[in-house]
């Protein structure tokens, strides 16, 4: 019978280690991306695009906020906003939806029933409805002011 090296028996053994680190470093990566979704996103009415028009009918006065939900740049503008918001007593007003999950038919929707042309690479933007129809559309930047975008007055 022929005795197999030690050396065969080393290799192996550092392959075996590599790829367990290896495992555990992509399922950490993994399950750190998944972590790193704005909390903006997640306390706010999330819907998907081919849902708004029942959301509409059922909420006709309307803050959408569209981003992308992976996009942390924003969180100080965010923050700020969403506390205006709930100092107006409209925060139920607001909505997020994903960028991520816009298709052109949303976007051409927005632009022949709403007359409104959105740049969604752009983001984030904010657009207000009253009474179905739509009052303002922002385009947001990190030094945007929130009291200039939305006030009391809108929904009143």
């Amino acid at each position: 019978m022929r005795e197999i090296p030690k050396k065969n028996y080393l290799i192996l053994a550092v392959l075996l280690v590599v790829t367990i680190l290896l495992t555990l470093m992509f399922s950490n990566i993994y399950k750190n991306k998944e972590k790193l979704v704005s909390a903006f996103y997640l306390e706010s009415n999330n819907i998907a695009p081919n849902e708004f028009d029942e959301y509409l009918m059922e909420n006709p006065d309307l803050i959408i906020y569209v981003s992308d939900k992976y996009d942390l740049s924003h969180e100080k503008f965010e923050e700020d906003f969403e506390n205006k918001l709930k100092d107006l007593n409209i925060k139920n007003n607001l909505v997020y939806i994903d960028k991520n999950e816009i298709d052109k038919s949303f976007i051409n929707k927005l632009k022949n029933e709403y007359d409104v042309n959105i740049d969604i690479s752009k983001t984030p933007l904010i657009i207000v409805m009253v009474e179905k129809s739509v009052t303002k559309v922002v385009q947001v930047s990190n030094d945007s002011n929130v009291d200039s975008i939305i006030n009391y007055e809108v929904f009143k």
